[in-house]
């Protein structure tokens, strides 16, 4: 209790709320002397510094009281006065610790008590039963004692107990009782056993009341570390609570000058609005005036609305009546029109066609068919500016390209192929010269241009979509069964090629092994001991084009991945006998597929593949040597320059029919190889070689 109290002057000290501080010190030492003795007090005379009654307990005991109440007035005005709620909640705290200390306490006191032996009014636990026995037997012992001192005292050696109050006098002499010796010296020895009992009861009480002392002071120091932290705790929230005043006033000194400024805006607004309402009741004036002259306005609308409405009832059906009747007629008479236009323009496109094939004819030009392939999937995806598209078609028979220099340049031919042109669309144009072999004249037919822009696409294609040479041959095998009633037909085939200005037999048994010349004849240039083959169908002519086409020379190439490294030549000699008059017809059409036209740098040729490029542009310049030459006039036409131009040389001279296939790329990348095949196709137009005569032989002749 006294640490409890001293707890609680401490707290009263830190805070510092009350002024009578040094009276409850007072009573606190007064406090602290009552708890001890109020804390032992059995009713009986108790001496821990001076003797105490059982009325002086009771008075101090009031005291104590007293002092309580008056604790609790000082706490109650304490808190009247408006404590921290956060140091409150501490001083909860501190009681519910001292109230644990007290039970604590409470536990080693009765342990104490126990240890006593019912000394100061305390028994039970722990040693307490041993000691009340060792009291049981010590009664016991007295009873005897008792009963042997009044045997004693019939024998007239009895003691007699001093009066009460008497000093202490000297003791009195012991009288041996009436008893056996033995008995005595046992009672004496069981007496000795209690006594030894009873010195170690007390050595545990000491022990024990050692113990209670440390508890009370490490009690006592645990309050007083509270204690100091609270005061800690007290110091920061003051510190704390200032910061917060401080920024609450600063805020506050912010928000009395938004204040202010907001106060001044309301003025600036309150003038402004007197204006605003001055304003506002001129407008109003003229709002109202407004308003009549729109009620007029209204009312005039839908006056001329109803008129409208009601024209419309009755005029408008009639105009578009008689409107639509001439539209439909006017319609009908444009329509007419195009449809004439349409009629005469398709008669005039073919007249202008057979006047210009006669024109042709009549001359001997060198008809130039241009054919530009479609982009492949590599070129469309592939996003670089060399795979630009840069060929146009702005009109009929025209092609435009341009180059990476940005140079732009038009050609006009006698039949321009776009991009999504078919094999039969081609092949339409090229019928009328080949149906001539069969009258006995002589055609030319030869693909011309880059690697890799469509030349054996367009001769050969492949075996589901036939090029040029297939189709032909099946028209020519057509046309002779239809006619074999009158005429007898006989057709023969030849394939070769000139590779590295070598001429190859490729239907011969040793292909390669063999070498050939060109020679001049009666009916041309021709090549002796050439296999020809004699055909009856068009299977047997696809056979030997399987066969030639197998013994050519092809390799990959950085421009073609299957480019062909020679030209080729397919022939086909028509021998036709009239079986009424016995005429003799003899008619040759060459089909000839030219090797690629490269740079040597940009092909990636090397070795022998390098040579067969040279080769080949050798024999494509000495061609276009002999076109220039036919273009100029020139009286010398240098056809031995190469083994191409000598095979060529009927087709380039007179009697004969040509067709020259220039074929191009559409992408950027080609543009400047495709601007050499078209200036070379524009040069080869310009070449006359005469009117085309049949090669014909009256009978008996």
């Amino acid at each position: 209790m006294k640490e409890k109290d001293d707890l609680i002057m401490d707290m009263l000290k830190t805070f510092k709320r009350l002024q009578v501080l040094e009276p409850i010190q007072a009573f606190a030492s007064r406090n602290s002397r009552i708890g001890n003795w109020v804390g032992l007090a059995t009713g009986e005379t108790i001496e821990i510094g001076g003797n105490a009654t059982d009325e002086e307990v009771q008075e101090l005991r009031k005291e104590r009281n007293d002092l309580r109440n008056m604790v609790k007035d000082l706490k109650s005005a304490m808190d009247s006065k408006g404590g921290d709620g956060a140091i409150k909640m501490k001083l909860k705290e501190f009681k519910k610790d001292v109230k644990k200390l007290e039970k604590e306490k409470s536990k080693l006191l009765a342990a104490l008590q126990q240890a006593q032996g019912g000394e100061g009014g305390g028994g039970g636990g722990g040693d307490g039963a041993e000691t009340a026995k060792l009291m049981l037997q010590v009664e016991k012992l007295k009873k005897k004692l008792e009963k042997a001192e009044k045997k004693g005292g019939k024998d007239g050696r009895g003691l007699s107990p001093p009066p009460p109050g008497a000093p202490p006098g000297p003791p009195p002499t012991a009288v041996p009782p009436a008893v056996d010796d033995g008995k005595v010296k046992a009672l004496e020895e069981e007496n000795a056993k209690l006594a030894k009992k009873l010195e170690e009861s007390k050595a545990k009480y000491e022990k024990a009341k050692g113990k209670l002392e440390e508890v009370g002071k490490a009690s006592l120091k645990g309050q007083e570390e509270i204690l100091a932290s609270m005061a800690s705790e007290m110091e920061k929230l003051e510190v704390s609570s200032k910061k917060e005043i401080d920024e609450a006033k600063k805020e506050a000194a912010g928000k009395e000058e938004e204040i202010k400024k907001l106060a001044e805006t309301v003025k600036k607004l309150t003038k402004t609005n007197e204006a605003l309402k001055s304003s506002n009741s001129g407008l109003g004036v003229a709002l109202s005036q407004l308003a009549k002259k729109s009620g007029t306005l209204t009312s005039e609308f839908k006056l001329l609305k109803s008129q409208v409405h009601a024209s419309m009832k009755t005029d408008v059906p009639k105009i578009a009546k008689s409107t639509a009747s001439q539209i439909a007629a006017a319609s009908s008479n444009f329509m007419k029109s195009i449809e004439d236009l349409k009629v005469n323009y398709e008669k005039e496109v073919k007249e202008r066609k057979r006047l210009f094939n006669l024109v042709q004819e009549l001359r001997g030009n060198i008809r130039v068919f241009a054919r530009c392939r479609p982009p492949s999937k590599k070129e469309l995806s592939s996003g670089d500016e060399s795979s630009t598209i840069c060929v146009e078609f702005p009109a009929d028979g025209e092609v435009a390209m341009k180059n990476e220099k940005g140079k732009e340049k038009n050609w006009e031919f006698d039949q321009v192929f776009n991009t999504s042109s078919t094999q039969e669309q081609v092949y339409k144009e090229v019928s009328p010269l080949v149906t001539s072999v069969l009258d006995g004249f002589n055609v030319c037919i030869f693909a011309y241009g880059q690697t890799g822009t469509g030349k054996t696409f367009t001769m050969m294609g492949p075996e589901s979509n036939r090029g040029v040479n297939t189709r032909a041959l099946y028209e020519l095998f057509d046309m002779s069964q239809k006619r074999r009633s009158t005429i007898e037909d006989k057709i023969t085939v030849s394939v070769l090629e000139v590779y590295n200005e070598q001429i190859k037999d490729l239907l011969a048994e040793d292909v390669g092994e063999r070498k050939y010349t060109v020679r001049e004849g009666p009916h041309g240039n021709y090549v002796p001991d050439l296999t020809m083959v004699n055909v009856d169908s068009l299977d047997e002519v696809i056979e030997l084009l399987a066969l030639a086409d197998l013994n050519r020379s092809t390799a990959k190439t950085n421009m073609n991945e299957h480019s062909s490294r020679s030209h080729l030549i397919l022939s086909c000699y028509i021998v036709s006998t009239n079986k009424h008059s016995g005429e003799v017809s003899r008619g040759k059409l060459h089909l000839i597929d030219l090797a690629g036209s490269e740079r040597v740098g940009k092909s990636g040729a090397k070795g022998l593949a390098l040579k067969e490029a040279q080769n080949i542009n050798k024999s494509l310049s000495a061609l276009g040597d002999v076109i220039a030459a036919r273009g100029s006039g020139s009286s010398h036409i240098p056809f031995r320059n190469s083994t191409l131009t000598q095979l060529l040389q009927d087709s380039l001279s007179a009697d004969s029919k040509t067709l020259m296939f220039v074929c191009i790329s559409p992408v950027m990348y080609n543009s400047e190889e495709g601007f050499c095949s078209l200036n070379f196709a524009e040069r080869a137009r310009k070449v006359e070689l005469g009117k085309a005569t049949k090669n014909v032989v009256k009978a008996g002749k």
